[in-house]
């Protein structure tokens, strides 16, 4: 009784080939309707797996300073780039201002100390920086000595040893901002965040019986040959609720089991596989049927975590379901078949679905329905609703029970009679 499950008997006939039925042709599973209301609904995260939070009034903001490559890594594209280009073009004009201003000093800029610079350049008449005559020459000097192109028409003399003081400084710091750009570029380049691009995650959620035990299931799909290593697989459930002392929780959030004790959670993502979590007595959906998931509110977040061939870094992709994305009483299309040797995946039927019968209860109900009635959950003649097999049981209850109760009584008066008789005679 105990280990008997609530479901049995409702279990229909798994498709053995990617080709419908005609009476599953045209057909499509109980999607519950979407209101307008519904669709704006806010997420905790959107379906391509952004999480809707928005941090404000941070007062330490000198926190992200502190671990400024990440600050950098972090920043959109648009914005690391501006930081780019603005990091190298600030260098480039603040050892042009300073180079200027040095010139300017030892009065390099005048025209009569320009005119004494004779074809021989005596080293006591010859300026600090060879060309340099107004800002401009003195932004390209810069240029030319932080990118190392040095073209020949500019250089400092070695005899201004400030002059050679600056361009020794402009070296190290231009070397420390090709070390940090480049580095955040390649960084951010090759960042596993776009390979969760070709991670797939089906549209709605399934529940459905699998192995006479109601699921909730969805399904994964890699789109890449090159497959993620030591993928794994886990779910939240987020939803309001408030605790016995009153306090408001806006946002709980609380463990689903996809299979962690049994391995099931970690995956060889090669084809789409159908996850699913096991509605028993240790899962939040245990007393939701059809009807309580369309009132509660409440959003289910997957995440997908795994490391890429190709790189070895960890990639991460995520996903959420809202209440009107669960589909009550419907399987996931097979999408492999054999051909030539080899398996193929059709991915036009990743998120289609068929309907299966199964019965307007929660799972919580059926078991009590079970314990209580003690009935098999198999109905000859086609039923598919609870209430049906309850009423119907019920009654044979009542029948057997009135039954032993009528045998008694007409024993008794025979009883009664018969002894009557051997008095009389």
């Amino acid at each position: 009784m105990g280990n008997t499950s609530p479901l049995r008997g409702f279990n229909t006939s798994p498709l053995h080939s990617t080709q419908l039925s005609p009476a599953h042709k045209g057909e499509c599973a109980q999607t519950p309707t979407i209101t307008p209301e519904a669709r704006k609904q806010l997420r905790y995260v959107s379906k391509d797996g952004k999480c809707r939070v928005n941090l404000c009034h941070i007062s330490e903001r000198s926190r992200f300073l502190s671990d400024i490559f990440t600050s950098f890594v972090d920043l959109q594209y648009r914005w690391f780039l501006f930081v780019f280009m603005m990091c190298y073009t600030t260098t480039w004009f603040l050892f042009a201002g300073l180079y200027f201003l040095n010139a300017y000093l030892r009065g390099d800029l005048q025209p009569e100390q320009r005119l004494n610079i004779t074809k021989n350049h005596l080293l006591d008449q010859r300026p600090c920086y060879l060309g340099v005559d107004d800002f401009i020459s003195a932004l390209l000097f810069s240029v030319e000595t932080q990118r190392t192109i040095g073209y020949g028409s500019r250089t400092v003399s070695p005899t201004c040893h400030e002059g050679v003081l600056l361009v020794m400084m402009q070296c190290i710091v231009g070397s420390m901002i090709d070390a940090l750009m480049v580095g955040c570029m390649f960084v951010k380049i090759s960042r596993p965040k776009k390979r969760a691009e070709t991670l797939l995650f089906s549209r709605t959620c399934v529940i459905a019986n699998r192995d006479d035990q109601l699921c909730l299931m969805f399904r994964l799909g890699d789109l890449r040959e090159s497959h993620m290593v030591d993928a794994k697989v886990r779910a939240k459930l987020i939803k309001s609720r408030q605790t016995a002392e009153g306090e408001f929780l806006p946002l709980e959030q609380s463990e689903i089991d996809l299979g962690y004790d049994s391995g099931s959670d970690r995956l060889f993502l090669v084809e789409p596989q159908v996850i699913q979590h096991t509605i028993d007595s240790n899962s939040p959906f245990w007393e939701l049927g059809p009807e309580q998931l369309r009132r509660h509110q409440f959003e289910i977040i997957v995440i997908l975590e795994g490391i890429v061939e190709a790189t070895g870094m960890m990639c991460q992709a995520k996903t959420s379901y809202i209440e009107t994305e669960i589909e009550w009483g419907a399987r996931f299309e097979p999408c492999m078949t054999l051909e030539k040797g080899s398996f193929k995946v059709d991915l036009r039927r990743f998120h289609a679905t068929y309907p299966v019968p199964l019965p307007n209860c929660s799972a919580s109900q059926a078991q009590q329905f079970l314990i209580l009635k003690d009935y098999k959950l198999h109905d000859p003649r086609g039923s598919t609703e609870w209430g049906i097999c309850v009423e119907e049981t019920a009654e044979e209850d009542k029948d057997k029970q009135s039954r032993p109760r009528e045998t008694r009584r007409s024993r008794e008066k025979e009883g009664m009679t018969c002894s009557k008789r051997l008095r009389l005679e």
